[in-house]
């Protein structure tokens, strides 16, 4: 038997933690709120008994407010029309910048709809899948972006516009999208609208040709923020043995109060470390690292910096990375969202060595909805920070949930899934 079942926190020990770190606030890279979650964390894990240490991560951090954008039909100039909207992060402030609307080299406009991917041919690839009620053979999973993967300003950047206004078109109303978030700067101010907003200038240029003046607010920072290493030897101290290290990971920051991106992610590693810290040293498979990494909201910089500096990196034998525990959603008819009582499809990436482990234990704890795939399923890499790991070459395994909601401040605590 794991001797860590005999500690592990439950889902009230859980629940309370992703409470605490939602009601602190917004927590992005580069924040006085995020640098709070950290300290908080800190206290914890070495109350407990971890050694735990501080490794600097720089990085680019964005800082995106409200946006005002007054839009008229161009051969009318006193007929303006405001709509209150958001700006995209990793953007360029203006104040007052006027542009013709859908013209080359004005101010590109884009509906976004959110991508909606059959989970048929997500199984089709799959190594395993947990279906006992077979739904997902019909399942329609609505993911947290467009066809652009979040980066829909750089294709207005690259047709040369001088900004892009984009429809947040999803099944809920919301103009909060905090997409893209690679850590990247665009020479162009953007701004995110609700779809009600969408149509209203929809409705305007189809009368005849329309401008736009923009007003954004949009910082950025070079950020040095903290990944948390908390550390528990194994049988033998660390450095007399050569036994892999096991990395139990997750990151700290988020789009927003964000309790499931990625709260639910701190909960389940703080509760590893809590209860393989009450296991005795000899007990302990492996000397344990517990990780929470900072600005995963740049591109993963934390992760990146934790696999080339850390001083155990080349004795990692594991990097199991946890993120969102999530429930499905669906729209409430006004405008807003609902919880179900349905955990969102689990993805379980995980290295080719582990697959079969993976699969077992899945169906061994009863996680339906869940697919287990290989590290290169969608592209090169997983679309999570653990997939640094396989771009290293070191296991892993890496558990993700992917809710429409997920970079919305409709991600709030009744979206944890609590079984």
């Amino acid at each position: 038997m794991n001797p860590a079942l005999l500690h592990l926190p439950d889902a009230e020990q859980h629940l309370a933690w992703i409470q605490e770190i939602y009601d602190r606030g917004v927590r992005r890279p580069g924040t006085e709120v995020d640098a709070a979650v950290v300290e908080w964390c800190v206290e914890l894990l070495t109350s407990w008994g971890c050694e735990v240490t501080l490794q600097p991560v720089p990085a680019l951090t964005s800082h995106p407010g409200p946006a005002v954008v007054e839009v008229w039909p161009t051969e009318a100039p006193d007929d303006v029309h405001r709509f209150d909207g958001f700006t995209m992060p990793f953007t360029t402030a203006v104040d007052g910048a006027t542009f013709a609307l859908d013209q080359a080299g004005g101010c590109a406009w884009q509906h976004v709809p959110l991508t909606e991917l059959p989970v048929s041919w997500l199984a089709e690839q799959a190594h395993a899948v947990h279906d006992p009620t077979g739904e997902l053979a019909e399942h329609v999973h609505t993911l947290p972006f467009g066809a652009a993967l979040g980066k829909d300003i750089d294709i207005a950047v690259d047709a040369g516009a001088g900004a892009l206004l984009a429809v947040f078109d999803g099944p809920w109303r919301s103009s909060e999208a905090f997409v893209p978030y690679d850590g990247v700067e665009r020479p162009i101010p953007g701004v995110w609208l609700d779809r009600d907003q969408g149509a209203a200038i929809d409705a305007l240029l189809a009368a005849g040709p329309v401008t736009v003046r923009l007003r954004t607010e949009v910082t950025q920072r070079s950020s040095v923020d903290h990944n948390v290493i908390a550390t528990l030897t194994g049988p033998e101290h660390a450095d007399d043995t050569d036994r892999p290290w096991t990395v139990v990971g997750s990151h700290h920051d988020a789009p927003w109060r964000s309790a499931v991106e990625d709260a639910s992610g701190i909960a389940q590693v703080l509760a590893q470390a809590k209860a393989w810290a009450a296991v005795p040293a000899e007990d302990r498979p492996s000397p344990l690292a517990f990780l929470l990494t900072a600005a995963h909201m740049s591109d993963g910089a934390g992760t990146q910096r934790f696999l080339a500096d850390w001083e155990h990196r080349d004795r990692i034998g594991l990097g199991l990375h946890l993120e969102h525990i999530a429930v499905e959603a669906v729209p409430d008819g006004a405008g807003g969202l609902t919880a179900t009582d349905r955990p969102e499809v689990r993805w379980w990436f995980v290295s080719h060595d582990w697959a079969d482990r993976v699969a077992e234990a899945v169906a061994a704890e009863g996680l339906d909805r869940s697919l287990v795939l290989g590290p290169e399923t969608l592209g090169p890499m997983p679309p999570t920070d653990g997939g640094f790991y396989h771009l290293a070459d070191i296991p892993m395994v890496s558990l993700l949930a992917a809710p429409m909601y997920l970079f919305d401040p409709a991600d709030t605590p009744e979206m944890i899934h609590v079984p």
